[in-house]
């Protein structure tokens, strides 16, 4: 596939309204135009921990799962510090001492390229494009894997917002469900359901969200724990 046909598909693929089957798309794309044999994308959590949100096979998840374990790679070395990372040669390569050999040894690998995935303002994880032969990779496939870069990075900023959006629109449905179930129970108004929550929220030093789902979940809050109104 022609560099630039690659980019371009690329392009239409994240705009798709599925960041997460954008993810999986780029992966497969990667791989149907010869630019890989397997590939996956590795994403940050929000406490520091690494782990693959889309993979197209077993061997790029084992690869993957085999740097978390060892704590060394270059796609840990591409998420963390950025840039882009080439090895052509597993046997020639010292950077990553107990990674490359064992992922030659144990998974087939032989070469990889790792390309940093980032927004303006956060690091958000690696591509990993990984081969079974030793392979190099010219100026002009270089460029294209930059580009299919941006465009996963870009799916990959959409998918966290979308997750952060969901989450508070979760949040804000389980907080209207224990107001109501207060409200039914202890006669009260929004308003003052609203307030029982939040001081007991205060008191236990809970998040207001866990808050709710444990009214939702037993029907009432814990008497022992609540305070008392001000």
């Amino acid at each position: 596939m022609n560099d630039l046909v690659l980019a371009e598909r690329v392009r239409h693929l994240s705009v798709k309204d599925d960041p997460a089957a954008t993810l999986r798309s780029i992966t497969q794309l990667a791989v149907e135009s010869t630019v890989c044999d397997h590939a996956s994308v590795t994403l940050i959590e929000a406490g520091g921990a690494l782990f693959s949100a889309a993979a197209t096979d077993e061997h790029a998840e084992r690869a993957d799962a085999l740097q978390y374990e060892l704590q060394e790679g270059p796609c840990l070395t591409a998420a963390e510090r950025g840039e882009l990372y080439v090895i052509r040669d597993m046997d020639d390569d010292p950077r990553w001492p107990r990674w490359s050999p064992a992922v030659k040894a144990q998974i087939g690998i032989n070469s990889v390229l790792s390309l940093h995935l980032f927004t303006a303002d956060r690091a958000l994880g690696a591509l990993n494009l990984y081969n079974d032969e030793q392979r190099g990779w010219s100026e002009e496939e270089l460029v294209a894997c930059r580009v299919v870069a941006a465009h996963a990075s870009v799916a990959l900023a959409r998918l966290r917002h979308e997750e952060d959006l969901w989450r508070a629109v979760d949040a804000r449905h389980l907080i209207g469900m224990a107001q109501g179930i207060l409200m039914e129970r202890h006669a009260i108004n929004p308003e003052q359901s609203f307030s029982v929550l939040r001081r007991y929220s205060q008191h236990n030093n809970t998040k207001l969200a866990i808050v709710a789902r444990q009214v939702v979940d037993r029907g009432e809050l814990p008497h022992a724990q609540l305070p008392p109104a001000s």
